[in-house]
Formats: structure tokens, sequence, C-alpha cells
């Protein structure tokens, strides 16, 4: 796309930006992106195998052993269960498997709980089920899931496509998560409050809101000429057209001149920088015959 706008003394062109800066190596982010595809590399580089693996980590990192014992002990774990046999003297992991509707033993610790509470931690962490180790995570981190609409473009999304795009059901699906730890929190924040856990999770939205945009390739740049010099370029616009032009024009022109975005013109080369101020005028001719 390259659209022009002419009103004396100035000619403005936006246009697709052809190399644009990607959200997540060239920005400052407070999100950790981590995706699996097989096809596509999204979002930030890691060494998460799955998200088990993911979750695993952010309980390990951040939840206490006393909150993840007590979470299994009250019963809070469907298919987890931690209890003490007084006849062996030791405190029993076993998980209920769903397919053989059956209890298995996954762990026994001889001695008090006191002395094996780390073990304990340890070893549930390794038992219990994503849905729980998310449910124990969230009580620290901000985790946001990432969902990919794939169908003739890429597009993410912290909400999931269904209902609200052509041929969601098979051509869309979670990929990954989108996470902040208590430490980046308090490092950006200076707090753990609500209000900056709020915060958090809005920025989160925000950074998934620029990656989306960097995946459709809605990033621009633009040439202003006056006087049929070229005065001014910049390149790097992230977000919707029509935002954009609109950002662009507050920071370029005069606000006398800032409606001619209204009156933009897409002209016959989709993506060019090489044009020169009168090839754009031509062009506006031919428009207006």
């Amino acid at each position: 796309m390259s659209m022009i706008a002419y009103k004396a003394p100035y000619l403005l062109q936006i246009m697709q930006d052809e190399d644009p800066p990607d959200p997540r190596t060239d920005y400052d982010n407070l999100g950790h992106m981590i995706c699996w595809h097989s096809r596509y590399r999204l979002g930030d580089e890691h060494q998460f195998e799955d998200t088990n693996d993911l979750l695993k980590r952010l309980v390990l990192g951040s939840i206490s052993p006393d909150t993840v014992i007590e979470y299994v002990k009250s019963g809070k774990a469907r298919d987890v269960k931690l209890e003490y046999d007084r006849s062996a003297g030791s405190w029993e992991i076993s998980s209920y498997d769903q397919q053989f509707k059956k209890w298995f033993s996954e762990a026994s610790l001889e001695g008090k709980l006191e002395a094996n509470r780390q073990e304990v931690f340890e070893s549930l962490v390794d038992t219990l089920l994503n849905s729980d180790l998310h449910t124990l995570a969230s009580e620290k981190n901000v985790i946001l899931p990432l969902n990919l609409y794939d169908h003739s473009l890429l597009s993410m999304s912290v909400s999931s496509f269904l209902g609200r795009a052509q041929h969601a059901e098979w051509d869309s699906g979670q990929v990954g998560w989108i996470y902040a730890t208590p430490e980046d929190i308090q490092k950006e924040y200076g707090s753990l409050t609500p209000e900056s856990y709020g915060k958090a999770e809005s920025l989160l939205k925000s950074e998934v809101e620029s990656y989306d945009h960097y995946l459709r390739g809605e990033c621009y740049g633009f040439r202003l000429f006056e006087n049929g010099e070229e005065t001014d370029s910049c390149w790097g616009f992230l977000g919707d057209f029509s935002d954009m032009a609109k950002e662009i024009a507050s920071e370029t022109l005069p606000e006398s001149h800032r409606d001619m975005i209204d009156h933009l013109h897409e002209v016959p080369d989709t993506v060019t920088r090489s044009k020169d101020y009168e090839d754009f005028m031509e062009d506006l001719e031919e428009m207006e015959e």
C-alpha cells in the first residue's frame, strides 16, 4: 500500500514499511512471549519444552511450598492427593488416571512433612495437572494465553478467534502464553499491588496487540515533501492504518493541513521509496483526469 495526498505546499506519502521492526526484539517489553509452533518462529526465544515445563518453572520460582501443599491437602487438586500413611510413616503422593479410573502412587516420602517440605513441594509440582499449575502460578504471575489465527494472514490475540474470524474453528488455536513475573512487575511499577498487577495485565495485552500488527504487516512509514523537496521521513509506525495516518499527520503537518489524510489516494506502485515529487504529482494529475 502506498498512499499520497497533496495540499500546497505539502505532499505526504504513507506506505507499508518493507522492513518493519519486530516488537519482540526491537522494543523493550515487560512480558515474556512464549510460543510453540511447527512452522513459524513466534514471540521470544526460549528454552521451555512445552506449557507444562513453563508452568512448573513459574510455580517453583514464585509460589511457596506451603501454598502448594495446602492447595493439594485441601482437595483443590481433583486428580492429585497428598496423604499421610501412619502405618508406613510416610507422606504419599498419588494421582488419578482418568483413562483407567484408578489412583496411582507417584511418590512416597518418609518422615515428617516439615523435614521433607521442599521434596514434597517439588514432587507435587511434578504431578499436578496444567490446570492446577496455572491456577497456582497465577497467584503471583500475570499469565495470558496467546491464540494464533492462520488464514491468508497471521494474527495473534489473548482472546479466542472463535466466533469472530472466518474458519477460526479450523485455522486458529492457542500457541503459547505471555507472562510477567513478580520480579518483572516490581521492577516496572515499584510495587506488587492490585493496581500494579492490573497495569501489568493491560501492558501485556498491549504488547500482544503490537505483535499482532507486526504479524499482519500493519507497519507504515511516511515521506513528506514541502515545496517539492523531501523534508522529513520516518518508518516503523505499528498499528491500524487510519490510526497511524492520524498519528503521522499530527507529528508532521501543521494543524491547517492535517485534513490531508482524509484525501489520501493510492498510487500504482504499492510499496516504494524511490518515486520522487514529480512522479507523485503526475500520478495525481492522472487520477483527476
